[in-house]
């Protein structure tokens, strides 16, 4: 069966998800376009992952397994260094589906995280500087 047009915050990946979800937790912000290429970062597969989901007023941080990403092509959101990302998709330990940008997700790797709450490190730069060699 292929089911066609329904928002990540109808999907569940069991038959008893917690019932209160909106569009609002399911995903940060509406698709840059219509064009993406999706990854599945064979480093990231499998880990725990924390989202923090959007949630209205207050955020939500919710653990979860990291899926796959999608990254938008040729809109002009992702042409400016400091808008373009890339998707995290994570399955959710609440049995929904979350869609995050990265700089809102987290990952434990046991073998190098020194951080076992998982906290978002502060002071993180992003780029500003758009590189060209002509």
């Amino acid at each position: 069966m292929v089911h066609r047009n329904l928002p990540p915050h109808a999907l569940a990946f069991c038959p008893d998800p917690v019932l209160v979800w909106t569009a609002q937790d399911a995903q940060r912000w509406d698709c840059y376009g219509e064009r993406f290429t999706t990854i599945e970062y064979d480093y990231l597969h499998g880990l725990q992952v924390k989202a923090k989901c959007n949630g209205g007023i207050e955020q939500k941080e919710i653990v979860g397994e990291y899926l796959f990403t999608a990254a938008p092509l040729g809109d002009g959101f992702s042409l400016t260094p400091e808008q373009s990302k890339e998707f995290t998709f994570v399955k959710l330990d609440n049995g929904r589906l979350t869609v995050q940008p990265t700089n809102f997700t987290i990952y434990e790797e046991k073998s190098f995280t020194a951080n076992p709450e998982m906290a978002v490190p502060m002071g993180l730069k992003r780029q500003t500087t758009i590189w060209q060699c002509e």
